[in-house]
């Protein structure tokens, strides 16, 4: 109870400081207001066409209203370019903000398009410049830029799960252009991404029910969600090259070539690919991975699709995962030590598809409706780390798996904009639809085996194993959702109500003893969501939202009295409010949320039951900050304070107490510096804290915060050949090669990265 008292007089310490900041920053955005702007806009709506086709004309920076178009910069034969209605979305992302490492704005699903000004969330849609210039390997290294993400493992493991405002956020629930679900399983590449939207809070309305895992730990998406949107082909050629290498042998190369067809340049093709292979940071670790990724688009005068189809396959040996925690938690050994037996490996494989289309029925109306399909296939064999004492001994049962996941995803709507009078209607209504198939089959071995985290186990036998058993688990969810979105005085104020209705179903069909085979049981609930924004003045929004998410149906397990039981779908409430200032070359947001989620607890017997009766609350604010503070110095980050709490356990046991892996405080920044001295040259920075972390329930067992500090720099200058840019960048992550645990999660711990160096060399053709 000291430490919780500590962590909020802390927590007031830290929001007096951010409260004089975005009063700081209030009265720069009204001077800059009172002048006349040329601050380049970051307007995502545009006015309503009066016609379709407009000429060519070079559009000024200092228009904030500019309208939104489908087309780009002109080229040498200007493609016709057609104006996209504000109720259209495909093909339009909100251009880049000023800096250039995110947007202006995002996705909402259901409402479409929106600018970070007039979206009554908080929200941070990551760039593809950013992806490059940071080299990120897969999302998990973009996600680390965000205060109020950490993920659950380091590389090393295989795996992008998340903890979003303090609540798991599982590597299966990725949406893939809009569909969940449909992105590889476990980890994805970041090479074919255009942009990395992170949306914090709940969003049943907007997005309906993300399929998840099927255990107690699922989670669903109830403290945030991950959307990705794939590269399609610009209105400029690309032909490029990139060579890459991480260490300590982990060479690489990726491709982006891109181009446009057509008398109006309506066509465009986009291949993007990738392969690497070799020693990773971690000692006696390899790991080979290859993807390739085609996106075909079409953009005409009323008519817009988009079909992507890829394929991304990795082998990994052996894979760095968890470690289970029960009494004592050791020192973290040498970084980069490689705790896992030789002989332990793991193989994903996916197979992923998405097609979206969408047709201007009148300058008011557009229709649409997207497909996705995912075959994801994993092979593995190793044991999982049960650490036993202070000295590092450590035991586990290995276990031979094969897991296939199949899903399928769906939606069609309708958006379209009326006038009332003053007010101004964005009405939307949603159809959608996923299903997943789950099947498992496992192997585990009759007998533990034991060795020491601190020296390498080169010498254990691998054990025999005992007959496969099989369980395979269906989910099923489709929901019909509805919104208004009413705009008065020029957009000044905004107000946002919606309902989803969520229909979810799980079956269970099982081999094991212990667990009997269920139906497909179904239930439904009502979603609601409330939300307004307010513009006081033109750059300041204040905004305010009450939004429901729904936790998957959740099977128990069969270690578990009562397992192969289907609970139904929980909801997870949340009520925030926030502040948003965007002086225009420079955004901060300050938002407070408080978020409560049923929550699946352990009963004691002999076995053994879970119940769906305990509750967590995690309350919070965030201070996010991006763009450019001073011309050629760029900043990226912020903090988030998070109080969470057991509200709700087995016999109040531990009620108050704080929640497993929920730190009170995380923060990072990050900063970029053009240096005047060397023309070409970007020197980076980045530090990352996370404060301490609890392991179980009763706040006995704790990791320790950690800190990580990373350094970097590039230089981009022409080809002696073609006269085109060529970049070289370098970095160095965890420069001081710290030793720590970097994640709690439900009984289980995970290491931090060693110091690794990436360089990588980009050629354009």
């Amino acid at each position: 109870m000291q430490s919780k008292l500590c962590s909020k007089k802390m927590m007031r310490a830290i929001l007096l400081g951010a409260v004089s900041y975005i009063a700081f920053s209030v009265e720069i955005s009204t001077q800059a207001e009172a002048q006349s702007s040329t601050l380049p806009s970051i307007t995502v709506d545009q006015p309503r066409p009066s016609a379709r086709r407009v000429t060519p004309a070079r559009r000024s920076t200092a228009s904030r209203a500019a309208p939104r178009r489908a087309a780009a910069a002109p080229r040498a034969v200007e493609p016709v370019r057609y104006l996209v209605p504000s109720t259209g979305a495909l093909g339009t992302p909100p251009a880049p903000y000023a800096g250039g490492q995110v947007a202006s704005g995002a996705s909402l699903g259901l409402l479409g398009n929106r600018s970070v000004m007039d979206t009554p969330f908080n929200m941070t849609s990551y760039t593809a410049e950013l992806i490059q210039n940071q080299q990120a390997r897969t999302i998990r290294d973009v996600l680390i830029n965000d205060p109020s993400v950490r993920t659950i493992q380091a590389a090393g493991g295989g795996a992008d799960g998340l903890f979003i405002r303090g609540f798991y956020y599982d590597s299966g629930d990725y949406g893939l252009n809009g569909l969940y679900g449909i992105a590889p399983y476990y980890s994805t590449a970041a090479n074919f991404v255009e942009r990395v939207e992170v949306l914090k809070g709940p969003s049943a309305l907007l997005n309906g029910m993300t399929v998840g895992g099927t255990g107690a730990s699922s989670g669903g998406a109830v403290g945030g969600s991950v959307n990705l949107v794939t590269k399609h082909a610009p209105d400029i050629d690309i032909t490029q090259l990139t060579g890459t290498y991480v260490s300590r042998g982990q060479f690489g190369a990726q491709v982006d070539v891109s181009r446009r067809y057509g008398e109006h340049k309506e066509w465009g093709v986009r291949l993007n690919g990738a392969y690497s292979n070799g020693s990773t940071p971690w000692d006696r670790q390899t790991d080979e991975f290859g993807n390739v990724v085609l996106g075909v688009d079409y953009r005409g005068e009323r008519a817009r699709l988009a079909i992507d189809v890829g394929h991304q396959t990795d082998n990994l040996n052996p894979p760095l995962r968890f470690f289970g925690v029960s009494t004592v938690i050791p020192e973290p050994p040498k970084p980069g030590t490689n705790f896992q037996v030789p002989w332990a490996y793991y193989k994903p494989t996916d197979t992923f598809l998405t097609a979206r289309g969408e047709v201007d029925l009148t300058d008011w109306v557009t229709a649409y409706a997207a497909f996705g399909y995912h075959d994801s296939k994993i092979d593995y064999l190793y044991p999982s780390p049960n650490i036993q004492s202070s000295a590092g001994a450590l035991i586990g049962r290995p276990g031979l798996g094969h897991e296939t996941f199949e899903t399928f995803a769906g939606e069609a709507g309708l958006r379209a904009t009326v006038d009332t009078g003053p007010i101004n209607h964005a009405l939307n209504v949603n159809y959608s639809i996923n299903h997943r198939t789950y099947d498992q089959k496992l192997s585990a071995s009759s007998g533990l085996i034991s060795w020491n985290l601190y020296t390498p186990p080169t010498s254990v036998l691998q054990p025999s194993l005992s007959p496969a058993l099989a369980q395979t688990t269906n989910a099923n969810l489709w929901s019909v959702g509805v919104s208004d979105t009413m705009s008065m005085w020029d957009k000044r104020v905004q107000v946002t109500v919606g309902v989803r209705r969520q229909t979810a179903g799980v079956g269970v069909d099982t081999y094991l003893p212990s667990v009997s085979s269920r139906p497909n049981d179904e239930t439904s609930v009502w979603s609601p969501a409330y939300a307004v924004v307010v513009k006081p003045f033109e750059n300041i929004s204040l905004y305010a939202n009450y939004i429901e998410g729904l936790q998957t149906p959740v099977v128990v397990s069969g270690n578990f009295s009562n397992a192969g039981t289907v609970f139904p779908p929980t909801r997870t409430k949340q009520a925030e409010v926030g502040v948003k200032i965007d002086t225009g070359r420079f955004t901060t947001t300050l938002s407070a949320f408080d978020i409560t989620r049923p929550n699946v607890i352990t009963v004691p017997g002999t076995p053994p039951s879970q119940q769906l009766n305990g509750e967590q609350r995690n309350r919070g604010m965030e201070l996010n900050v991006f763009g450019e503070v001073a011309p050629g110095f760029r900043l990226l980050g912020g903090l988030a304070l998070i109080d969470g709490e057991q509200t709700r356990t087995q016999n109040g046991a531990t009620d108050g107490r704080v929640a497993i892996g929920v730190p009170v405080v995380t923060t990072n920044i990050g900063a970029e510096w053009d240096t005047p001295f060397v023309r070409g040259l970007t020197l980076t920075g980045r530090v990352i804290h996370t404060g301490r972390q609890y392991v179980n329930a009763t706040n006995t067992l704790s990791i320790p915060s950690w800190t990580r500090s990373d350094i970097g720099a590039r230089y981009t200058f022409a080809s002696p050949w073609n006269g085109k840019p060529i970049v070289v960048r370098a970095s160095i992550e965890n420069l001081f090669n710290e030793a720590y645990w970097a994640s709690a999660y439900s009984g289980v711990i995970t290491l931090g990265a060693p110091r690794t160096y990436l360089v990588s060399t980009t050629f354009n053709f």
